[in-house]
């Protein structure tokens, strides 16, 4: 692909509208025209279109390289050790910046910088329509921008739950209306779609990879706002339209929880613990401190072994979690409390936990409501 779109000095015609589903996404007049087209569909005309830029798959890799924090790809930090400890990333992994920079280097199609109004489409050989839909993609996050500001709609998001929780919205709704754009303009007509399938499909696919342990779970949970996201915005679209989705934006979930449970459930009375540990050993400094929300404790249970069923209910009786990494200089113990709204669902998550008997100096106990997973990297250590 080549560089295309703004900054021509006599820009031509836009295709025709069913033309846009089929034009060549590099050239000036096919960018402009589906820009339009989607901006028309949201009822956001008059915004100014983004810039376009398209790379290589190996500018890619090097930009995001270059953007990396050398000092953290040792996978020595206490974050990287207490989350493998945890299961989150896989043993092998070898740091956390390493396994989040791969999942961009491989799994980025394309991207919207807020900061300049900038496209980047990164050339992996896109096949007619999909092409269109990634673009179309990446100016509604622009016109989401333009909308609702991002940076305000992420501002209360400050949890690695949280921030899944916003990401469903943002993520959510680009993947819905870059479809819905695209099925609209190619003539398809909307009471012959079947959501409910492609729902499943999306969401069936994410909870086969969540129980492979040798992927990361955070990979999983950046996946998260294309798979549940998506089918939360988009049953809510569906049934109030756009403005469920403007509210959507204005009120976004702040858990994972809400997204998993669906549209119109509403959220869970949070009882979020005020610490990971009551009295942690002495020596012990805490140097991570997060909530991973209710997709990381169905991820973990399926890891644990746990059918799927009854991990996702286990999961949705989740109502806070604080996982807590402490380092005392030479070892690192990673300790997650997570509460649930009643101490059956506590003891299930603890019993499996101690029931799994992998290599990992891992133990669970269950106290009310919570269950405390206790991680150390010694045997010796964990028992203390």
């Amino acid at each position: 692909l080549g560089v295309g779109g703004c900054g021509d000095s006599t820009p031509s015609a836009p295709p025709a509208i069913p033309d846009l589903v089929r034009c060549d996404i590099t050239t000036g007049p096919c960018q402009r025209g589906i820009y339009n087209s989607v901006a028309s569909m949201l009822e956001a005309e008059g915004y100014l279109m983004p810039s376009i830029r398209t790379i290589s798959v190996d500018q890619h890799a090097d930009e995001v390289r270059n953007g990396l924090d050398l000092s953290d790809l040792t996978g020595e930090d206490a974050e990287t050790r207490g989350l493998r400890l945890m299961g989150f990333i896989p043993e092998a992994s070898e740091s956390l910046t390493a396994t989040q920079a791969e999942y961009w280097i491989t799994q980025v199609a394309a991207y919207y910088s807020r900061g300049n109004n900038r496209i980047t489409v990164v050339d992996r050989d896109y096949e007619q329509g999909s092409a269109q839909v990634l673009l179309a993609h990446e100016f509604i996050h622009a016109i989401q921008n333009s909308q609702f500001d991002l940076n305000t709609v992420g501002s209360g998001a400050n949890t690695e739950d949280g921030i899944i929780g916003v990401r469903s919205v943002i993520e959510g709704d680009a993947v819905y209306s870059s479809f819905a754009w695209y099925y609209e303009t190619s003539g398809t007509r909307s009471e012959t779609l079947d959501w409910t399938e492609t729902f499943a499909e999306s969401t069936a696919r994410l909870r086969e990879r969540v129980a492979d342990p040798e992927l990361a779970l955070i990979d999983t949970a950046s996946s998260f706002p294309y798979s549940y996201g998506f089918q939360f915005v988009a049953t809510g679209t569906l049934s109030g339209g756009l403005p469920v989705r403007t509210a959507a934006f204005q009120s976004p979930p702040g858990t994972t929880a809400e997204v998993m449970a669906g549209y119109g459930v509403g959220a869970p009375l949070l009882n979020v613990p005020d610490a990971a540990h009551p009295s942690p050993l002495d020596g012990n400094t805490p140097e991570v401190e997060n909530r991973y929300g209710a997709w990381y404790v169905y991820g973990f249970l399926r890891r644990q072994g746990m059918a799927d069923e009854e991990a996702w209910a286990t999961a949705l009786s989740w109502v806070g979690d604080e996982l807590a990494i402490y380092d005392d200089g030479a070892e690192v113990v990673a300790v997650w409390r997570v509460r649930f709204d009643d101490a059956e669902n506590a003891g299930v998550l603890s019993d499996q936990v101690n029931a799994e008997g992998g290599p990992a100096a891992r133990s669970a106990v269950a106290f009310g409501d919570d269950a405390f997973v206790f991680a150390a990297e010694t045997d010796e250590t964990l028992l203390a």
